[in-house]
């Protein structure tokens, strides 16, 4: 009976599996939302937020519409997004009713990972995403941040820089 439990497991977790997104279909789900478009100089390197955290070989998405009353659209499509991509890559997450900060990565070579980072504020009225590279270093950093919704909309990231 146990052999038939753990084939029936098997089987459904190779079902749920096949039919996940991967992260580049999850952004481009994004990129052809209307609105969307490539930041200038999409490749994430350089002096910037997301290099500060170890990105690598990125692009970045965001959202040029400025009518706050089409937010929830992108909100909910990128929630929709987050549960179609596989739980165990989820490293960290944050929602809240007006928030959604999310950040998968799954290894692609010994000390490279593939990262995607959704991003959506209905309050700041941004929408974003962010796909690319990362050290096991740098990811583990992200996986103990802090995650702290900011004042105005959106969320914080707190990189935990002392550890005792």
């Amino acid at each position: 009976m146990k052999k038939i439990l753990l084939l029936l497991a098997l089987a459904f977790g190779m079902a749920v599996s096949a039919n996940a997104l991967t992260y580049e279909e999850a952004f481009d789900s994004i990129k052809a939302m209307p609105d969307m478009k490539g930041v200038d100089g999409t490749e994430v390197s350089g002096h910037n937020d997301f290099a500060a955290i170890g990105v690598t070989n990125g692009q970045m998405l965001v959202w040029s519409g400025e009518r706050g009353s089409q937010t929830g659209v992108y909100g909910n499509a990128i929630y929709k997004l987050i549960g179609e991509l596989p739980p165990s890559e989820m490293i960290q997450c944050k929602m809240t009713d007006s928030a959604i900060f999310a950040i998968f990565a799954k290894p692609v070579s010994k000390d490279s990972n593939r990262i995607i980072i959704f991003s959506d504020s209905a309050y700041a009225g941004f929408t974003g995403a962010l796909i690319g590279y990362i050290s096991n270093d740098a990811l583990n950093a992200l996986r103990t941040a802090i995650l702290i919704p900011r004042h105005g909309g959106g969320t914080a990231l707190y990189l935990n820089a002392m550890n005792f």
